[in-house]
């Protein structure tokens, strides 16, 4: 009996033990689908930005800048590369209309009145001349500054920008002789007017070409047509230097096509021009910004008819320097200059101002 209820109790322990041990955990079978799914998204994920800057490059494509070389270049027919238009101007919402009343004296520049007894305020400008000035040519240089910043004469300006620009330089329209040039820029010294005018060109009263009432009417060149749009260009080479910049060391549209209308890139006059050049100045004087801005304004006269033949003698008189006298010649000779100044949506100057300015 003792050895039955040993047993009993050895063998009562042994189950007691093996239920109460704690049991040990086994791993969760993985969900192999879902993994999958979720590998497979990822990679299109990637797939997806991939194609994403795919599309992107090209549709930007890299700009190969193009270097400059003292070389001729080839004088095949060039067709301009599409770029896109700039965006359209700021239009101001309020301009004082120029009135070409002649004021006495500078409303705020002091250093001006020793030398000058005449104003005109067109757009914030002044043409400024002294008292022996012809009152009649001091506002026919008024009308044709108007006209060149307000061509569609609507009372604003062409490109508000470019004004903007001339404004902050306080550029300047003198009418005056050479004498009172020498005085001025003497009496300037030490004062406001040193630094706080800006001179581009002048009109010369005794000395330059006048036609009152406009070169269509009377069949004589107006002078006033190249110098005042020498002043007015500067706004367009600050404003806009992608395509119109002056500066030798960097490039722009209008270099690009001068380079090609002078056959080669020459940072000095050459002895002789390529003889296939079209714009060919001697003038060992005018540097290669100088160049620019002739060229510029050649251009811009082609344009708009104002060199035609059938208008003045303008053009022949300037073959040795320029001999495309109107759009079309431009258009067919200087297909870079032409698409420059028409492709880009550009608000330049279409008709030839004629020192008349009327609102529309």
């Amino acid at each position: 009996m003792k050895l039955t209820v040993v047993l009993a109790v050895f063998f009562g322990i042994l189950v007691l033990a093996c239920s109460s041990a704690a049991a040990i955990p086994s791993e969760p079978t993985p969900n192999i689908d879902a993994t999958v799914e979720a590998r497979v998204a990822q990679e299109r994920a990637v797939d997806a930005t991939v194609e994403a800057r795919l599309r992107e490059e090209k549709a930007s494509p890299a700009t190969v800048q193009a270097q400059p070389t003292n070389a001729s270049v080839p004088m095949s027919t060039p067709r301009p590369i599409a770029t896109a238009t700039p965006a359209p101007a700021p239009i101001p919402t309020s301009v004082p209309i120029p009135t070409f009343e002649i004021l006495p004296k500078h409303p705020t520049l002091d250093c001006l009145n020793t030398q000058f007894q005449m104003f005109v305020e067109v757009f914030g400008l002044y043409v400024v001349a002294p008292s022996s000035a012809p009152e009649e040519y001091v506002t026919h240089s008024a009308n044709v500054l108007a006209q060149y910043i307000d061509n569609d004469a609507d009372g604003l300006p062409d490109d508000s920008a470019v004004l903007e620009h001339l404004q902050r330089e306080n550029v300047l329209v003198p009418v005056w002789e050479m004498s009172t040039r020498e005085q001025f820029n003497q009496a300037r010294r030490r004062t406001e007017c040193e630094d706080g005018v800006t001179l581009v060109a002048s009109m010369y009263y005794d000395e330059d070409q006048w036609a009152i009432g406009g070169i269509e009417s009377t069949g004589k060149w107006d002078t006033n047509l190249e110098e005042i749009w020498h002043i007015v260009s500067i706004g367009w080479y600050a404003t806009y230097p992608e395509f119109f910049g002056d500066e030798p060391s960097k490039q722009s549209k209008l270099v690009d096509a001068m380079d090609f209308a002078r056959g080669g890139r020459f940072f000095a006059v050459p002895d002789k021009y390529p003889d296939n050049a079209w714009y060919s100045y001697y003038d060992d004087t005018c540097d290669y910004g100088c160049q620019l801005h002739e060229y510029f304004y050649w251009i811009t006269m082609a344009n708009i008819d104002a060199l035609d033949s059938a208008l003045t003698s303008k053009c022949a008189e300037s073959s040795d320097e320029w001999s495309i006298c109107n759009r079309a010649e431009l258009e067919k000779i200087d297909v870079l200059a032409f698409g420059l100044l028409n492709n880009h949506g550009f608000n330049l100057p279409t008709s030839i101002p004629n020192g008349r300015y009327r609102v529309d």
